[in-house]
Formats: structure tokens, C-alpha cells, sequence
């Protein structure tokens, strides 16, 4: 059997990198739905961390407003400070305390755009 080529074995890591993220945005979306439902008394929800590890379990505590507003973008991901995978394909575009905003490019944000579960 031929060894795979780097780039292939990159791109395998992305496409599994996307369907990752993509699991947790299906949650955080479940959990926005939820709580505009209740109309909840304060804004603050938390949600799941979108980074690439679907290991990863840790929350991200922000407002529903900011939450949409990032996902109206759909490369756009909220991930933990200590979660962004630069050679996954994503760099930061707004740093807050809790959370980073990461974009991502290439073949992760072309993924990205396809998983949406906005789109379609």
C-alpha cells in the first residue's frame, strides 16, 4: 500500500476537524433555540466550545445576541482561548476573556460553509 501524501493526510485532519465542529454548532444551535423559548431572565447562555477536539466538553458563557451575531458568519466558531488549532486552517478574530472568535479558511472554511446547518 502507497503511503498517503502529506497533503492528503491534511486534508483528512480538516474534513475530520470540520465534522467535529460541526456536531458542536448542531448543539450550541439546539441551545439557542432552547433558550430564546424560555426567554430566559438574563441574556448569558453557555455553550458548547466549538473547537476542533470531540473530546472537548468545556462551556463558553455569552450572550445570546453575540452568539447569533458570530454565527450569521458561518467559517466563524466560538472556541475556549487555549483551543485554536492554527494548522487547522483557523485564526483568531476577536479575543474576548472567555472565548476567541476563529475563522476558518481554506479547505476548513469551505467545509465549514458546507456543514452549516443554517444552509440549505
Amino acid at each position: 500500500m502507497e503511503p498517503s501524501s502529506p497533503d492528503a493526510a491534511r486534508n483528512d485532519r480538516a474534513d475530520r476537524a470540520a465534522k467535529n465542529e460541526a456536531v458542536f454548532r448542531r448543539v450550541n444551535e439546539r441551545l439557542e433555540e432552547v433558550n430564546e423559548s424560555f426567554k430566559v431572565t438574563t441574556d448569558n447562555t453557555k455553550f458548547v466550545c466549538e473547537c476542533a477536539s470531540i473530546e472537548c466538553a468545556e462551556r463558553v458563557e455569552l450572550t445570546l445576541s453575540k452568539y447569533e451575531a458570530v454565527r450569521r458568519v458561518p467559517t466563524h466558531f466560538i472556541v475556549k482561548p487555549d483551543h485554536v488549532l492554527p494548522e487547522e486552517e483557523e485564526r483568531v478574530v476577536e479575543r474576548q476573556e472567555q472565548y476567541v472568535v476563529v475563522e476558518k479558511f481554506g479547505r476548513a472554511g469551505e467545509r465549514a460553509r458546507q456543514l452549516d446547518p443554517r444552509d440549505g
